[in-house]
C-alpha cells in the first residue's frame, strides 16, 4: 500500500511550484543549514489501516489513514518576527499545495489537508530562526 508514498510524493510536486523562489525545497532534509528559506518532506507515518469490507481472498478494501509531516526554516538577519512572518507565509504555501494536488490522480486518496503546524523561533548573534512543522493529514480507501 503506497498510497501515503504517492501522497507525499504529488504534495511535493505541487509545493514545488508554489513556494517562493529564493526558498529551496527539497523531498528530504538535506542536513545542510546554509540556506535561508527551505522546505521539506520529513516523517511518513501510516497510522491507521482498517479493513472496511468483508470479502474472500488475500486482498480486503482497506481504509488507510497517515501523515505526512512537512518542514520549513527561515533564517533572517532581522528580528525573529521577520523570521516567524516569512515561516507562516511557506506554511500556506504548503496549505496551498495540499489543495491543488489532484485526488483523482492517486487511486484511493480521499483527503489530503493540513492537521496542525508547530513554529519555533529563536534568536541568535547570526539573526533569528524560525522552525515550522506542519503534520498533513492523508485519508483514502485502497483494495
Amino acid at each position: 500500500m503506497a498510497l501515503i508514498f504517492n501522497a507525499k510524493v504529488a504534495l511535493f510536486e505541487a509545493l514545488k511550484g508554489r513556494v517562493p523562489a529564493s526558498t529551496q525545497c527539497t523531498f528530504a532534509d538535506t542536513g545542510k543549514a546554509d540556506r535561508r528559506s527551505q522546505v521539506w518532506l520529513g516523517e511518513t507515518t501510516d497510522e491507521d489501516l482498517e479493513p472496511v469490507a468483508m470479502r474472500a481472498g488475500p486482498r480486503k478494501p482497506t481504509s488507510v489513514s497517515g501523515y505526512v509531516e512537512a518542514h520549513a526554516l527561515v533564517v533572517s538577519a532581522g528580528g525573529p518576527i521577520a523570521a516567524e512572518r516569512a515561516v507562516y507565509e511557506l506554511r500556506d504555501c504548503i496549505a496551498d499545495a495540499c489543495m491543488s494536488v489532484d485526488r483523482a490522480s492517486i487511486p484511493g486518496l480521499l483527503d489530503l489537508r493540513p492537521e496542525s503546524a508547530s513554529v519555533d523561533s529563536a534568536e541568535t548573534t547570526d539573526g533569528a530562526y524560525s522552525a515550522l512543522t506542519v503534520r498533513v493529514r492523508v485519508r483514502g480507501r485502497v483494495t
